[in-house]
C-alpha cells in the first residue's frame, strides 16, 4: 500500500524524529556529539537527494544527446521548452535568459513536493527552513540582477515617485522604509505559502493513513487516503509553479525597471 513520507512518520518514529530511509543519520556522532540533531537537517538531507536524483536524471538525459530527440532526452526537451515558454510570457523576450535559474527552481522544487508521496521519503518543503531558504536565494538573485543591471542608481526605485525637491524629498525616508519592507515580505510570503500547502496536505495524508491502519486492524483494508494522494500530486506541481512564477514575476520588475530605464 502506497502511503507517503509524512504518513511514515504516524507508523515510526525514531528519536523523536520522522521515521524516514533517512532517519539512520541521527546514529551518526562526530566525537561524543550527532552530527544530525534537528528535523531541518534531515530535510536538508533530502534536498541533497533531490539534487543527486535530478543530477543523474539529466547526466542520462544528456548523455547521447542528438539533434533528433529520443529516450530521455524527448521528455526533457519538451519539459525544458514549455518552462521557457512560461518565463517568455511572464517576463517578457528576456525569459528565455533566466531559463536556467528558473527553470531549475521549478524542477528542484517539484520533486521535493513529490518526494512526500514516496514510501520511506519526506518531502524536504514541508520544513520551513528549506523553503525559507528557496526564497532567500530568490531574494539575492533579483536584486543581485538589479544593482548588475542599473548599478548604484538601482536603490533610486525604493523611492521611485517622490519628487526630489523640498518639501517632497522629506518623505523619502518613509517610502523608503515602506518599499524595503515590501520586498522582505516577498521572500517571507513565497516560504510559508510553499511551506504550508505541503505541510498540512501532509498532515492530512497522516490522518487518512492513521484512519486506513484503524480500518484495516478490523479487517476492513479501505484505501481511502488514494483520491487525497492523487490531490497531492497535482498540488506538488502547481505549488512549484506558484513558487517559480513569482519569482519570474519578481525577476520581470526589474527587467520592466531596466527597459524603462533605456527608452
Amino acid at each position: 500500500m502506497w502511503v507517503s513520507g509524512a504518513a511514515c512518520a504516524a507508523t515510526g518514529e525514531e528519536g523523536g524524529h520522522e521515521g524516514t530511509w533517512l532517519t539512520w543519520i541521527y546514529s551518526i556522532r562526530v566525537g561524543d556529539r550527532p552530527l544530525i540533531t534537528s528535523e531541518a537537517a534531515l530535510a536538508f538531507a533530502w534536498s541533497v537527494v533531490a539534487i543527486v536524483l535530478l543530477t543523474l536524471v539529466a547526466a542520462l538525459g544528456t548523455r547521447r544527446a542528438s539533434v533528433k530527440p529520443r529516450g530521455m532526452q524527448l521528455p526533457l526537451e519538451m519539459l525544458v521548452g514549455g518552462l521557457q515558454g512560461l518565463m517568455v510570457l511572464v517576463m517578457g523576450p528576456r525569459g528565455a535568459d533566466f531559463l536556467p535559474f528558473l527553470g531549475s527552481l521549478f524542477i528542484y522544487i517539484a520533486v521535493m513536493n513529490l518526494f512526500g508521496l514516496v514510501p520511506g521519503f519526506m518531502a524536504p518543503t514541508s520544513n520551513l527552513s528549506i523553503t525559507a531558504a528557496l526564497a532567500l536565494v530568490v531574494f539575492v538573485a533579483v536584486h543581485y540582477y538589479g544593482f548588475r543591471e542599473n548599478g548604484a542608481s538601482y536603490v533610486k526605485h525604493f523611492v521611485e515617485g517622490v519628487p526630489l525637491q523640498f518639501p517632497y524629498v522629506l518623505l523619502a525616508p518613509l517610502v523608503f522604509a515602506v518599499h524595503l519592507v515590501g520586498e522582505v515580505v516577498r521572500p517571507l510570503t513565497l516560504a510559508l505559502r510553499l511551506f504550508g500547502n505541503l505541510m498540512a496536505g501532509h498532515r492530512v495524508l497522516v490522518v487518512l493513513m492513521g484512519l486506513v491502519i484503524g480500518l484495516a486492524r478490523k479487517w476492513i483494508p479501505v484505501p481511502v487516503q488514494l483520491p487525497n494522494m492523487a490531490l497531492e500530486v497535482l498540488v506538488a506541481i502547481v505549488q512549484a509553479a506558484i513558487f517559480s512564477m513569482l519569482a519570474a514575476a519578481y525577476m520581470g520588475g526589474v527587467l520592466r525597471q531596466v527597459e524603462a530605464k533605456t527608452e
